[in-house]
């Protein structure tokens, strides 16, 4: 897991993207919701917005869209945490009071007819989220007092509350992104960089959001998985040239390199098998390697390379071993 500025600053950079907010919603927010909204129609709400307690709002980001069928928009908030907080429930009041706010000073809505917002918090802590996700529960007062508490909820994405096997299914770079958040060692973190750079391929406008991507993948790997880098730290450099699947294969290659480290013990031969075992064992943790057994144990140090590379992004285990 990252830290807190690390996740603020780095979401913000990616969750100012309308790709990537178009794929949160349809990925990971209720169907209700998401079939409700024109895509199309995403537009960045620009400048800050200030809280009664008078803390401007510049980390978070929020959006506007048009709800199909309708004249309505609804605005997304986007609030991004790597710690539990006990006082979610009420900030997240204050920021959609200061919202509206904002909203009404600049004229932008006409107070007697406030659109919808879907206050959504993006969390990637360690522990569980235990937090109350409406201020509402909070709230201890007897029953005929009960209409007049406010009422708020927010929409809680808790990434570590999902199973690798509910990430897979997804097959977008937002559920690549939150794998990547869960991995747990550096082979796996690869290896779910290498599912982002295929969902990155499907993606319109790739290669905007290949240079914001990588720059994250680079900043997280640096900082969580140090090793992951190895020898791939001069081919992430800022600007042209930043692809991810580019740097997909410097990274199994690296990865290549540290197996041979591995093998030595045994010869480099072993330390390749034992490399592209790694691999596949993270990249599809279900499947069956039995069938391909008698490949592995034939397969010269130059075939061991080209599946290595080939496993980092290949969409199942056949497709690595499918004949070119």
């Amino acid at each position: 897991m990252t830290d807190a500025p690390f996740h603020d600053t780095g979401y913000k950079a990616l969750f100012s993207l309308p790709e990537l907010v178009q794929q949160l919603i349809e990925g990971f927010v209720t169907p209700d919701i998401a079939q409700r909204l024109d895509f199309s129609t995403l537009e960045l709400v620009a400048g800050s917005f200030v809280t009664p307690a008078m803390q401007s709002r510049e980390e978070d980001v929020v959006w506007r869209v048009k709800m199909a069928d309708t004249m309505l928009y609804l605005y997304l908030l986007l609030e991004f945490q790597s710690t539990p907080d006990a006082a979610m429930p009420v900030r997240m009041v204050q920021y959609v009071a200061a919202l509206y706010d904002s909203l009404i000073k600049e004229k932008r809505v006409d107070p007697r007819r406030l659109p919808p917002v879907l206050p959504v918090v993006l969390y990637n802590g360690e522990r569980r989220w235990r937090v109350a996700t409406d201020v509402g529960e909070a709230i201890e007062c007897p029953p005929v007092l009960r209409a007049y508490q406010p009422r708020l909820r927010y929409y809680l994405l808790d990434e570590g509350a999902y199973s690798d096997h509910e990430l897979a299914a997804v097959r977008n770079v937002v559920a690549g992104i939150f794998a990547l958040e869960n991995a747990e060692g550096k082979e796996e973190a690869l290896a779910v960089v290498g599912r982002i750079s295929e969902a990155l391929k499907a993606l319109p406008n790739r290669e905007r959001i290949d240079r914001v991507l990588t720059q994250w993948v680079k900043r997280y790997l640096q900082r969580v998985h140090p090793g992951a880098m190895m020898a791939a730290e001069e081919t992430l450099e800022t600007g042209e040239g930043t692809m991810l699947a580019t740097n997909v294969q410097k990274w199994a290659e690296a990865l290549l390199r540290e197996g041979v480290q591995q093998g030595m013990h045994h010869g480099q031969h072993e330390g390749k098998v034992w490399a592209l075992r790694q691999l596949l064992r993270v990249r599809f943790p279900d499947a069956d390697l039995t069938p391909y057994q008698s490949r592995l144990e034939a397969a010269t140090d130059a075939e061991l390379e080209h599946l290595l590379t080939k496993a980092a992004t290949a969409a199942t285990l056949d497709a690595v071993f499918a004949t070119e």
